[in-house]
């Protein structure tokens, strides 16, 4: 996943970009930029905030799949 297709990612999961600039220290204008495709990169240590974000709704997501299964 590209920094783009995780900015989309984390959007399609109904975080706001104001959300996941306050989660990865990314600020809100660049979250925009990301996402409009007109910045396409960010310091070392916010990509890494980006990816344990996306790794977090990830799991959260599967737990919640997994509950749904349940039922």
């Amino acid at each position: 996943m590209n920094i783009r297709e995780k900015i989309l990612f984390l959007r399609g999961a109904k975080l706001t970009q104001g959300v996941i600039s306050q989660k990865t220290g990314i600020p809100q204008s660049s979250v925009s930029k990301i996402e409009n495709n007109t910045q396409f990169n960010v310091s070392y240590s916010k990509g890494v905030a980006l990816d344990n974000l996306v790794l977090e709704v990830k799991k959260q997501h599967g737990a919640v799949e997994a509950e749904q299964c349940k039922s």
